[in-house]
């Protein structure tokens, strides 16, 4: 990784002259002479954000041949001085869930990879974004995002219960436009699914019973609307007098009783976030890439849960493996 002085070009006149978005938004990116200006703005400077940060450093370091500067800034800071880091910036990654909402909202013209962050905050961010800031010039925007594929999780299932018959997914607004990639999905893997639209959280315990009484497994999906804090506990005791496994969406849900999950450690996210970086540096004129799903993970197994449901001879190692094959021979 070279570290070098560079100096911001002025690409008011290409915008105007550029065509096609991508072009348009990214024609900075090898301004300098081969040198790409990163800045990393992490929403804390501690835990997940500097694991996320570590991976970044680690992996561009390994590339030595490309010509990358990366900057890391608070925050504060970037909030406090965002015209002069935009200017002087070729590409912006806020990491985590606070550092996407600031950076997107602050007007400017250097794209944006938002990085370990949620679907559903990410597209409630770039909502923000809209309603704040009357007719937004062209900007590049996307996201490495934390959401596990359908098809994985779903695979995840098949691979844990065998032949299930039906799987129970309960949808709250933040995932229900979900629902038509759900049942390609399902189609393609031939499983059987049991959809349940959540109104709201007042109907919440009644329709997901409804849901329960129909369902072999219950596949979790992040939607904040159906499982939080306070209905986490309501949801895990339910299925688990009902005999009903769930396949859960992140490390500590299964630590609160889920049976299993995919999930994506910072490190993984920093690893994917350094390679769409180098990506770009080496061939910018591909234009931007669109919002990506987690590329590497890891399978975390309740293995008391797994007990109690029968299942004690589990691999999480073995079935990260064996998802990463299918997942290579479907590509």
């Amino acid at each position: 990784m070279l570290i070098s002085p560079a100096v911001k070009s002025n690409t008011a006149s290409s915008f105007r002259c550029c065509v096609a978005l991508c072009l348009l938004a990214f024609s900075s990116l090898g301004a300098h002479a081969g040198i790409l200006h990163v800045t990393l703005i992490p929403s804390r400077d501690n835990g997940a954000y500097q694991h996320v940060i570590d991976a970044i450093v680690a992996r561009i370091d390994e590339q030595s041949q490309h010509t990358i500067v990366l900057k890391t800034i608070s925050l504060d800071d970037f909030k406090q001085h965002s015209i002069k880091i935009d200017q002087t910036s070729d590409l912006l990654i806020p990491i985590g869930i606070r550092a996407t909402g600031s950076v997107i909202r602050q007007a400017g013209n250097s794209p944006i990879l938002a990085t370990l962050v949620p679907r559903s905050s990410f597209k409630a961010s770039l909502k923000k974004r809209a309603a704040e800031i009357p007719s937004p010039p062209p900007r590049n925007i996307s996201a490495i995002l934390l959401d596990q594929p359908i098809s994985r999780q779903l695979n995840l299932t098949r691979l844990l219960l065998g032949n299930v018959k039906r799987i129970g997914i309960p949808l709250g607004p933040d995932s229900q436009s979900l629902h038509h990639e759900i049942e390609r999905t399902t189609q393609q893997l031939k499983l059987s699914v049991e959809i349940e639209n959540i109104d709201s959280a007042k109907n919440l315990m009644h329709q997901l019973s409804r849901l329960l009484d129909r369902s072999d497994v219950l596949l979790a999906l992040p939607d904040p609307t159906i499982f939080n804090r306070r209905s986490v506990r309501y949801i895990l005791l339910s299925t688990y007098r009902k005999r009903i496994p769930v396949i859960g969406f992140s490390q500590s849900y299964v630590k609160a009783g889920a049976l299993a999950a995919t999930y994506s450690s910072p490190e993984q996210i920093g690893k994917q976030t350094a390679e769409v970086i180098i990506a770009l540096q080496k061939k910018p004129a591909r234009g931007f890439p669109a919002a990506e799903q987690p590329k590497y993970f890891s399978v975390v197994i309740n293995k008391q849960v797994a007990r109690s449901f029968g299942y004690t001879d589990l691999s999480a190692e073995q079935l990260a493996r064996q998802i990463s094959q299918l997942e290579r021979k479907n590509q």
